[in-house]
């Protein structure tokens, strides 16, 4: 190789260099106003971001703590990146153990404790068969699903919900906001979601299904 093409390869590469740095600055400061349109979705609200610069939400909701956080699922193997919303209630639920009724579950789900649950159970007739229901305790979970399978159903009726988690201490929903670009992703690898939308009434939406879900907890231990 000459040294002129040596020169023009080197200017090459320094330029598909800077460009790379440059679109990783525009995602990291368009991933900072991902929840923009929920603010004021909970009283006395915190914005925090993280390492990354995904956004999240603090504050309280219906006189509980409740949260608004945004996870990035990079793991799946053959699956572009997904964004979800986790939206948490944070208020006591009468129910003993955990309890995770999620859609598709793969195992790969690092965001829940799906996959640690001791017991994997059966869900009662009516629901869909990619509907996966784990428990930590066997019998809490029968009566909850027994109890609270209508509403339960109706959450998983939106294609773009995840996962139903109840826990003595909460209720937390996961809710897909968008998948990232894939011709983006194959050039670049890195996850960019322009099409997320969030937006206050959604956010405020999957809180009071929260909420309602914690108090038709109320007597299933």
């Amino acid at each position: 190789m000459t040294a002129a093409a040596i020169a023009i390869a080197s200017v090459g590469i320094v330029g598909l260099g800077a460009a790379f740095l440059r679109d990783q600055r525009q995602e990291k400061s368009r991933r900072h106003d991902l929840l923009a349109g929920c603010r004021g979705a909970l009283e006395g609200e915190l914005l925090q971001h993280d390492h990354a610069g995904y956004p999240s939400l603090t504050g309280s909701y219906a006189g509980h703590r409740a949260e608004l956080r945004l996870v990035v699922d990079m793991i799946q193997l053959r699956k572009l990146p997904v964004l979800w919303l986790q939206a948490t209630l944070h208020r006591p639920v009468a129910i003993g153990g955990v309890l995770s009724l999620m859609k598709r579950a793969s195992n790969t789900e690092f965001f829940s404790p799906h996959g640690e649950l001791d017991h994997h159970m059966r869900p009662p007739p009516g629901f869909p068969p990619e509907l996966s229901l784990k428990a930590s305790d066997k019998a809490a979970a029968e009566d909850w699903a027994a109890r609270l399978a209508d509403p339960a159903l109706e959450f998983f009726a939106e294609d773009r919900a995840k996962e139903l988690l109840m826990t003595p201490k909460g209720v937390r929903l996961t809710w897909r906001v968008a998948e990232t670009e894939r011709g983006h992703y194959l050039t670049t690898r890195l996850a960019r979601f322009e099409r997320a939308e969030i937006d206050r009434a959604g956010a405020q939406a999957l809180l009071a299904r929260a909420a309602d879900l914690a108090e038709l907890g109320e007597g299933v231990a």
